[in-house]
């Protein structure tokens, strides 16, 4: 009797095991983006945190603190961290972490965290905990950054406590099916989990231009990657214009061949593009419509931005080397992250050349934003003007160089001072200098005195 009874017991046990096992497992899945910025000799180009599609004041971040859009006026503290940080190679843009349980699945509380080796997560939404990260220090590899968000809990009924907003990089990712999560602590609740940051880290391939042509390989000393993956080459042309090429390498290397001058007649393709990129992203893991919301999210800084760039999908691995994801309740993880490097383009060179041969005193301006006029500074409260456009909203003459400076794009600040560290010409970098000076963000901060005529002259 006591033989079977134990045989009942063991019996029960291995029963109870199996239908523990085979329970249905919470579905995670993420998206986001690595951003880069090359030179024309594949050189990684620093301090490109600036906030092109700044989110919402009331996401967490390191530090509290005024921040302004670049497009108006150069801003102290960009993306979370200290604008131009000189360690900052790689932006890590709006990854989103959407919860999917599964039927009779038992909505306890549970952590998740995330870690950014080689980088800070400086931006986040519902409330995190944050560890290692100090923006007082130098942001470089050996940096660990992580959030810890404790004890939250999945509420389809919670939809009451989403923040209002009316931010479209914020309302895009809402358009999923997937179930809110809440932060009873903070009595916060969103569709997905929010974090972004700013790393030191290099992009995995390397872009050069050579005869006309784009030379794209893998980085030397990148162990992430065997081979390249597909690549999309896109450039997007003043009015907008979307026009792109796939590459399938067989290897570590490929040629992108010269895009063909454009003409006014040839149409845009950004259908096709977005067609092809949700192809892929569904292909690595994503739903329709979180893929959608991804494309929707980056419509901007994707598709709608001047200037050329290389977008790639990379392996979940080489993700979960960099930006570790750790969840305490048994789930199932889908991360597709793509690569995004940015390229300085033929029109930008041609634009330093135009900036290059003007006057001394094309440079002795004083900022708008430096000034006093009641109009200006309305204007200024308004946002979303450029300081070109703040010219003529007052009803003046917008300065040659200020035209010129705001149509290197959005990362004008890091390419200045990116050409002024790699030039050794003296009087070229006196130039960059009283352009930086003049203009940008990324050399002197705000309450530097502004240059005259006679200070041009000295600067060292």
């Amino acid at each position: 009797m006591k033989a079977r009874t134990l045989y009942a017991l063991f019996v029960s046990a291995c029963v109870t095991a199996s239908v523990q096992a085979e329970a249905p497992r919470l579905v995670v899945h993420e998206w986001g983006t690595f951003t880069s910025f090359q030179d024309a000799e594949g050189r990684t180009i620093q301090g490109i945190n600036v906030d092109d599609e700044p989110v919402p004041r009331f996401v967490h971040r390191l530090r509290d603190f005024q921040t302004f859009r670049t497009t108006a006026m150069p801003a102290i503290w960009s993306q979370g961290a200290p604008r131009c940080y000189p360690g900052v190679t790689l932006r890590l843009e709006t990854p989103v972490l959407y919860f999917y349980p599964p039927v009779g699945w038992q909505a306890t509380a549970f952590d998740v965290r995330a870690t950014f080796n080689g980088g800070w997560l400086t931006e986040f939404y519902p409330f995190a905990a944050t560890e290692g990260m100090n923006v007082q220090k130098v942001v470089d590899g050996d940096t660990r950054g992580s959030l810890l968000w404790h004890q939250v809990r999945l509420d389809p009924n919670a939809a009451s406590l989403k923040p209002k907003t009316n931010s479209h990089v914020w309302l895009a990712p809402r358009e999923v099916r997937s179930t809110v999560i809440v932060n009873d602590a903070t009595r916060e609740a969103e569709k997905y989990l929010f974090y972004r940051g700013v790393g030191s880290l290099d992009a995995p391939i390397v872009a050069r231009g050579e005869g006309g042509k784009l030379h794209i390989s893998l980085r030397d000393n990148e162990t992430g990657l065997e081979r390249l993956p597909r690549l999309w080459v896109v450039e997007v042309l003043p009015d907008k214009r979307v026009r792109y090429q796939t590459l399938e390498p067989k290897g570590g290397t490929v040629v992108a061949p010269a895009f063909p001058m454009a003409s006014d007649k040839q149409a845009s393709h950004l259908d096709s593009l977005n067609r092809d990129l949700s192809a892929a992203l569904t292909s690595n893991g994503l739903y329709a419509d979180e893929a959608a919301a991804m494309l929707a999210t980056w419509r901007l800084s994707y598709f709608e931005s001047e200037g050329l760039r290389v977008f790639f999908l990379l392996p979940q691995s080489w993700t979960d080397g960099r930006l570790p994801l750790s969840i305490s309740t048994p789930a199932d993880i889908t991360r597709v992250m793509v690569g995004r490097v940015e390229l300085v383009t033929s029109h930008q060179r041609e634009v330093l050349q135009k900036l290059d041969a003007l006057p001394d005193k094309a440079f002795a301006v004083t900022p708008l934003y430096r000034g006093q006029d009641p109009v200006v500074h309305r204007l200024l409260q308004e946002g979303g003007r450029t300081h070109a456009e703040i010219y003529r909203a007052a009803g003046r003459e917008v300065p040659e160089a200020l035209q010129l400076y705001e149509s290197l794009g959005r990362f004008r600040d890091a390419l200045l001072a990116h050409e002024w560290q790699n030039e050794s010409d003296t009087a070229r970098r006196a130039r960059l200098k009283y352009m930086m000076q003049a203009f940008g963000a990324c050399l002197n901060d705000l309450r530097e005195p502004q240059i005259t005529e006679a200070k041009l002259s000295t600067v060292p």
